[in-house]
Formats: structure tokens, C-alpha cells, sequence
């Protein structure tokens, strides 16, 4: 009895312990141990190698990994946004597997732990980096009005080219910026930006899938979008913001390199063409597949979204020309009138008129409401190579006839270009200069003004690398250095020429000033002398005037003195007559020296006056040469003065030319300094490049912890729910262990009183015996 017990606990305790499958359980959750074969089981029959329904086959990780016709199913790290895991759990429809009940949850939780722990193909894999979080970039554009604010340029980008070579290729695409004085030109693996204003470089945008085929700017110029790829291998669109430089968007995996490409103006959606013969358009917002256009026959050439959203224009190598609309797919219009390749498209920015051109030399206009062609006209002979409206209406195109042409919309020829000296491939106006920007076969790329065709200069695809660059810029600055030396010894000379002629003229002007003041010393003493001699001949006639009474009245006195002497001798005992006679001879005494004193005063005056005359016609002699002094030092001076112009004029066309000299040595010296600073910058963006790098493995590692952590919670809460069940099986062990003591003892007791009785029976045999 004890025995049985024994081996009831043992089964019991057996019972307790993990099984083989849950073990499994606690390895990593993987495609291949533990996803693979649910799919095997459910889905395998409708998804694999040689029946892709949905386009999606689930039989190898690469397949799944690369999605279905709706583009990626699997986001590693969010099952709850994994397209798959969504129609597989019933949260989206089409419900999977289709017309059947929905899988078991014990398969749903496999599938949905696998997704969440970062997708790992073995046990043994990494996990993958989950997508990045969707990011809407529609915006709302009202077709053609320029957007607020200052148009987009590129902030400071580096200029280190990706590729140089020492030969160009063909310029395989060119765009210019609706807003921005800005142009997009396509190199090997780069696409390199240009200021269409002073022709310099702003930036370089890597593309080092291979050939960019189509550029194109949004139609705010916040965007620019490329298309390309590797032929025969690689084709997809990208597109990077214009200011950072940075990519926003990847869409497309195509077996192929993409010739055609557009960004709609809302920016929801982009599409693609190539070789395949197939429009794919993506959501910019996840981007996943939105819809596909599989009407044309031959390779897309050309496509571009109206500036209103509302439809989409494709073209083909065959002369396909059709027009879709745009958010459903759905055919708008076919527009039947090419002969040849339509090698081009083109919206007026009012999207009520789309242009055309093609291989057949004819640039076709066509009115939206009913497709009727409005305009047609050869344009270029051998065929039309690239075409655009123009923001004022008028049309830009080049062709094989190596010549880039304008046209009004009425096809006639406002303006052609000088000519290639091969084949023109790619033309594009900016709109903010009025410069046309053309690239041909060689390589070579020309601006020209399109006010009067005058070329303006040139760029390249084909970029020197920045140590280049700056060995070429310091070559610049020794000769225009030696320039500037030779000028300005030219204009110190100058200087000292035109300082000893002010010399002179100082001198001219000193010799007149001296002449003016030897002329007022004379001047001054001859208006003294006038004012003196006036005082002398002033006092002249007054003198004359009493002279002259006193000659008269004295011989009169003298009369009247002998008469009264015969009188009083006649007389002589009158005393009164006595008294007159000595009064008249007093009075004539008196007068007699008053005539004598007036007369000596007359001569005296007279003499003075003389003499002031004569010192007055000196000082006007003097006075007459001196003022003749006076004018020739004037005329001298004048002279002097006047003779400074052509010194004023050597003297600053020196300056000008030291000017000239030293802009030019500025110019070089900033040219320098921007390399400099461009090679600085390259090395800052390596660092940052380096950085970045560690911060994506750091992110990386954080998130394979994340996953591994995530993982062992799951196998936790597993193995907590095996304790759990554990800890009820045991709980109802023990009370079934109860049960089983009661039983024993119950058993015990009657196997004791069988005993006894046993025994009473053994031992009453024998006395029955």
C-alpha cells in the first residue's frame, strides 16, 4: 500500500514539471523556429514562391520582409501597426486566412510576439530597427500662388562633391526652384545645388544609388525630389528638404532606374515610372503603395502631377500620353497625337493646360475638359529632348537640333539660344532670374539671360573636390596680390605728384597774398596822405582868404596911421588923437605880423600840401605796380589751381584702379576662406556623421534590449502563468493528498482491524482444531 503511494506522488510531482514545449517556449521568438511554420500551416498555400497572391509571398523572411503589392507588411517592433498581423487578427480587412474562422490566439500571440521583439529571422539574428514614426508632409498649396514667408534655400550644406571624375557625362537632369533663385543639376551619385543668381554652389545632395534621371522641386520649393537609380538594377525616388539637405522620403524599389518622377503639390503622394512600364504612386505619409497605373506599353518617360493635386500626367516611349486622376488612379483622359516618344510633360500653372513633346519634333498643347489639342508645333528638328511652361505662360524647350529655344503659347519662337555642339538633352527657366539653364550631351551646361539670350556663365555636374578647390583659389591670390602691389605704387606716385603741385599751389597763393599785402600798405598810407593833403588844402583858402585881407588892410591901417599922425602933429595938444594914432600903430603893428605869421603859415601849408601831393603820386605809382603784382599773382594762382585736375584725375584713377585691385584681392582672399571653411565643415559633418552613427547602434542596441527585454517578460509572464497553474495543480494535489491520507488512514484502519481480525482468526484456529 505504501508503494502505491509512493509512485501516485512521484506521477504527481512528474505531472508538476515544464514539458518539452513549454522549454521551446522559453527561446526567442523567431521567423524560422516559430512563425515559419504557422504560415507553412495556414497561409503557405496562397502565399508562396510560385503563387504570390497580393503579390506577397510568405515562405522565406526575404520575401515577407520585402512586402506585397501594398508595399511592407511587417514593422519590427509594432505589431499593432503591421499590416499582416492587422488582417491576421481581424483588425483590417481583407480578414486572413480568407473564407476561414480567425486563427487560434495561442498562433495570434506567437506571430504578435515575433513582431514586437524586432522581427529576427533565427534565433541567433539582431533585431531590426522599427520604421520611424509617420510623418504627414502635406501641406495645402493654392495653385500658383507663391507661399508665405521668404522662399526656401539651402542653409549652410557641404559642397564636398560624392564623385569627381576627369570627364563629364551627359547632363541627365536639370530643375529650377518655382520660388527660389535656386537650380537642382544631376552628377554621378550627387545632385548638386547652384544659385541660378550668382551661379555659385550651395550645396550637394548625395544620391549614391547612382544616376538622378528626373529632378523636381515641390511646388512651394520647400522640396526636392529625384529620381534614378542604376539601369538594369536599381530604381527609386527620394526626396530631401532643401534647407537641412536632409532626406525626407525613399519610395520605390524598382528593378530598373527611374526615368520619371513627381511630387504633387499637397505632397501626399509621389510617383514613379521607368523601363517596367508601370506608374507606381506612394503616400509620402507612410510610405506605402497607394495605386499603380499598368496601361502603358513601353517605357514611362515623362510625368508630372497638375499644380492643383487633382491629376497626373504620364507619357510613354511609344507615344502614350494620358492623364489620371491623381488621389484614385482612375483614367481621366487619353491624349492620342504623338508619333513618337513623348520624352516630356508639362502643366501650365493654372492646370487647366498641359504641354507636351516629343521625339516626333512637336510640341502639342491640350485643354483638360475634353483633351482637344489647342496648339501643335515643330519645335526642333530630330526630335524634342525637354520642355516646361514657364510661370508667365511662355514655353522653354531644347532638342536634338542642339538648340534651346522660347516660345509663347501660340508656338511662336520669341528667342533661340546659341547653339550646342552636341545634342541639347535637358532645358529649365528659372522664374525668379529670367535665366534659362540648358546641358547637353557632353556635359556642358549653359545659363543664359532670356531678356536677350546673352550667355551669363556655366556649371557643372561634374564638381572639383574642395582641396582642389582651394589650391585653386590660393593660386588666384600671389598675381592679384603682385596687382595690387604695382597699382599702389602707381597711385603713391601719383600722390606725390599731386602733393608738390598743392605745394605749388600753396606757393602760388602765398606769392598772392604777399602781393595783396604789399599792395594794402601802400593803399592804406595813400588814403592817409589823401586825408591829410585834404586837411592841408582845407585850410589853404581860409589862410589865402585872411592873407589877403590883412595885404589889403594893412596898407589901409598904415594910410589911416600916417594921416592921423599929420592929424595930431596938427594937433598935438589933443591927447585923445594921440591915443588914436598909438591904437592904429598897434593895430597896424599887430596886423602887420598877423600878415607876416599868415604868410609864412600860407607857404608852410602850401609846402605840406606839396609835399602830400607829391608822396600821393608815389604811392599811386607804387600802388599801380603793385596791383599789377597783384593780378599776375591771381592769374598765377589760378593757373596753379586749375593745372590740379589732371593730377585729381590721375590720382583717382589710380584709387579706382587700387580699388579694383584690392576688391579683387578681397574677392580671392574670401573665396579661400569659404573653401577653408567648407573643408571645416566637411570635417565637422564627418564627426557628426560619426556620431550619428554611434547614436543608431546605441539606438540599435537600446532597442534589441528593448526587444530581449520584452522577450524575457514575455517568458516571464509565461512562466508565470506555468507557476500559477503550477501552484493549482498543486494546491488541488495537496487537497487530493488529504483526501488520500483520509482514505489511508481510513484504509489503514480497516487493513489494522483486518489484521486483528486476522490475527483472532489465526488464532482461533487452532483451538478449533
Amino acid at each position: 500500500m505504501k508503494r502505491k503511494i509512493a509512485l501516485s506522488l512521484a506521477a504527481l510531482c512528474l505531472g508538476l514539471a515544464p514539458n518539452g514545449s513549454n522549454a521551446a517556449a522559453q527561446d526567442k521568438v523567431n521567423f524560422e523556429d516559430h512563425v515559419k511554420p504557422i504560415f507553412r500551416a495556414k497561409c503557405f498555400s496562397c502565399h508562396n514562391t510560385n503563387k504570390k497572391t497580393a503579390d506577397l509571398d510568405l515562405s522565406t523572411f526575404t520575401s515577407l520582409m520585402q512586402g506585397g503589392g501594398s508595399g511592407a507588411v511587417i514593422e519590427p517592433g509594432n505589431a499593432g501597426n503591421s499590416y499582416l498581423f492587422m488582417v491576421m487578427n481581424h483588425d483590417s480587412e481583407p480578414y486572413m486566412p480568407p473564407n476561414s474562422d480567425k486563427l487560434p490566439d495561442e498562433m495570434l500571440q506567437v506571430v504578435k510576439a515575433w513582431i514586437d521583439s524586432g522581427a529576427p529571422e533565427t534565433s541567433s539574428s539582431k533585431v531590426m530597427l522599427p520604421k520611424k514614426p509617420s510623418v504627414s508632409m502635406s501641406v495645402d498649396v493654392a495653385a500658383g500662388a507663391r507661399p508665405e514667408g521668404p522662399p526656401p534655400m539651402p542653409d549652410v550644406l557641404s559642397l564636398e562633391p560624392v564623385v569627381h571624375t576627369s570627364t563629364t557625362t551627359a547632363v541627365s537632369a536639370i530643375a529650377t526652384s518655382p520660388w527660389a533663385k535656386l537650380v537642382a543639376v544631376a552628377g554621378q551619385k550627387q545632385v548638386i545645388l547652384y544659385s541660378s543668381e550668382t551661379l555659385q554652389p550651395l550645396g550637394v545632395l548625395p544620391f549614391p544609388e547612382g544616376q538622378a534621371r528626373v529632378l523636381k522641386f515641390s511646388r512651394n520649393g520647400a522640396l526636392l525630389l529625384a529620381g534614378g537609380g542604376h539601369g538594369a538594377a536599381k530604381g527609386l525616388a527620394v526626396v530631401w528638404d532643401i534647407k537641412t539637405g536632409k532626406r525626407m522620403i525613399q519610395v520605390g524599389d524598382e528593378l530598373d532606374e527611374v526615368l520619371a518622377a513627381d511630387i504633387s503639390a499637397d505632397q501626399s503622394l509621389v510617383a514613379l515610372g521607368g523601363p517596367g512600364k508601370v506608374v507606381r504612386v506612394y503616400n509620402t505619409a507612410t510610405g506605402e503603395l497607394a495605386y499603380e497605373i499598368t496601361k502603358h506599353t513601353d517605357w514611362v518617360y515623362s510625368l508630372e502631377f497638375s499644380p492643383d493635386s487633382i491629376l497626373l500626367a504620364t507619357a510613354d516611349r511609344a507615344g502614350g500620353l494620358h492623364v489620371w486622376e491623381s488621389f484614385t488612379g482612375r483614367e481621366y483622359l487619353t491624349l492620342g497625337g504623338h508619333k513618337a516618344a513623348v520624352t516630356a510633360v508639362s502643366w501650365r500653372i493654372d492646370s487647366n493646360v498641359l504641354a507636351s513633346a516629343g521625339e516626333d519634333n512637336n510640341i502639342m498643347l491640350w485643354e483638360m475638359e475634353e483633351g482637344k489639342n489647342l496648339k501643335s508645333w515643330g519645335a526642333h528638328g530630330g526630335g524634342t529632348t525637354s520642355m516646361e511652361f514657364c510661370r508667365d505662360g511662355r514655353i522653354v524647350s531644347c532638342g536634338r537640333d542642339k538648340v534651346s529655344k522660347l516660345w509663347d503659347q501660340n508656338g511662336a519662337q520669341q528667342i533661340a539660344f546659341e547653339a550646342f555642339s552636341d545634342l541639347a538633352l535637358q532645358v529649365s527657366h528659372c522664374d525668379e532670374t529670367n535665366r534659362v539653364i540648358a546641358g547637353d550631351w557632353t556635359g556642358e551646361i549653359r545659363v543664359w539671360n532670356a531678356a536677350d539670350g546673352k550667355r551669363l556663365g556655366n556649371l557643372t555636374t561634374n564638381p572639383p573636390l574642395l582641396e582642389v578647390r582651394l589650391q585653386e583659389a590660393e593660386a588666384v591670390v600671389p598675381p592679384l596680390n603682385a596687382k595690387l602691389a604695382e597699382v599702389r605704387k602707381a597711385f603713391e606716385a601719383a600722390t606725390g605728384e599731386r602733393n608738390a603741385h598743392l605745394q605749388n599751389i600753396e606757393a602760388s597763393k602765398a606769392a598772392y597774398a604777399a602781393a595783396q599785402k604789399t599792395l594794402a600798405d601802400p593803399q592804406a598810407s595813400l588814403k592817409q596822405h589823401e586825408g591829410q593833403l585834404a586837411e592841408q588844402q582845407k585850410k589853404q583858402p581860409e589862410t589865402v582868404q585872411r592873407l589877403a585881407a590883412l595885404q589889403k588892410a594893412v596898407p589901409e591901417l598904415t594910410a589911416a596911421v600916417d594921416k592921423a599922425g599929420t592929424a595930431s602933429g596938427m594937433m598935438q595938444e589933443d591927447e585923445g588923437l594921440k591915443k588914436v594914432v598909438e591904437a592904429l600903430k598897434a593895430q597896424v603893428a599887430q596886423r602887420t605880423t598877423e600878415m607876416q605869421q599868415t604868410d609864412a603859415s600860407l607857404k608852410a601849408v602850401t609846402a605840406e600840401a606839396e609835399k602830400y601831393a607829391q608822396t600821393i603820386a608815389s604811392l599811386k605809382q607804387q600802388i599801380g605796380t603793385d596791383e599789377k603784382s597783384v593780378a599776375d599773382t591771381k592769374v598765377a594762382e589760378e593757373q596753379t589751381v586749375a593745372a590740379l585736375k589732371p593730377y585729381d584725375e590721375k590720382l583717382a584713377a589710380a584709387q579706382s584702379q587700387v580699388n579694383t585691385a584690392q576688391n579683387d584681392v578681397n574677392v580671392a582672399a574670401g573665396v579661400v576662406e569659404r573653401w577653408k571653411n567648407y573643408i571645416a565643415l566637411r570635417e565637422e559633418l564627418k564627426v557628426l556623421k560619426e556620431k550619428q552613427s554611434v547614436k543608431d547602434k546605441v539606438e540599435l542596441a537600446v532597442l534589441e534590449a528593448g526587444a530581449m527585454l520584452k522577450e524575457k517578460q514575455q517568458q516571464v509572464d509565461a512562466a508565470q502563468q506555468m507557476a500559477a497553474a503550477a501552484m493549482k495543480d498543486v494546491t488541488e494535489s495537496q487537497k487530493k493528498i488529504t483526501e488520500l491520507n483520509v482514505v489511508m488512514t481510513s484504509a489503514e484502519n480497516e487493513m489494522k482491524a483486518a489484521k486483528e481480525a486476522v490475527t483472532k482468526h489465526e488464532q482461533a484456529i487452532p483451538m478449533l482444531q
